[in-house]
């Protein structure tokens, strides 16, 4: 009798944590198939004492959403999503990174001389998060040309730091073509004051 209490326990406790592993990779596939609907409801599952995985999984949709935002060029929304995610993780190097970028990206756009020099600061701070990333150096180079168009050391060091680092090959075609283009503006603007 003793040992079928415990076999019938045993056979509890692995159960229970069997039915937590399938639920908690379900709603991983439904962050990356669906995040969204994950998303809706976030709240109903962090009021339960989530596990683990599903806290990943909702960190996980609110980084699809926030990459597809980024991707649209929504800021404003995908440094939303991002810092979702890093109140879930706030360890998570990767969602750091992500909503500096974001945050980054918003001040740029913004055009203004204060908020330029505050992206330039932002996009340092996501280059010492990844420091093989040469994408905040880009941007960086980007806000420096937004600045002043005649500071060319400046920006063309960025764009040379980021071409050293890693860099999606659509990202190093727009570096390697703006380093040109400002070389050129460099060689033109030497040449009119000879």
């Amino acid at each position: 009798m003793k040992e079928d209490k415990k076999i019938a326990g045993l056979f509890g406790a692995i159960l229970i944590a069997f039915v937590w592993s399938c639920a908690g990779s379900s709603y991983k596939q439904m962050a990356i198939s669906n995040p969204q609907k994950l998303i809706s409801i976030e709240d109903s599952l962090l009021q339960l004492r989530p596990t683990t995985q599903i806290v990943n999984s909702i960190a996980l949709a609110h980084e699809i959403l926030g990459d597809s935002a980024m991707g649209r060029g929504d800021y404003e929304k995908a440094k939303k999503h991002f810092t979702n995610a890093l109140k879930l993780e706030p360890n998570d190097s990767l969602y750091i990174y992500k909503q500096l970028m974001a945050e980054g990206h918003l001040l740029q756009k913004s055009g203004k001389k204060n908020k330029l020099w505050s992206s330039i600061q932002v996009y340092n701070k996501a280059a010492t998060t990844f420091e093989n990333a040469g994408a905040p150096h880009y941007y960086i180079g980007k806000s420096y040309h937004k600045l002043g168009d005649k500071d060319f050391d400046l920006i063309i060091d960025s764009y040379d730091k980021a071409l050293a680092l890693e860099l999606s090959t659509e990202l190093r075609k727009l570096v390697s073509q703006d380093r040109e283009d400002v070389l050129t503006r460099e060689k033109k603007l030497k040449d009119f004051w000879k």
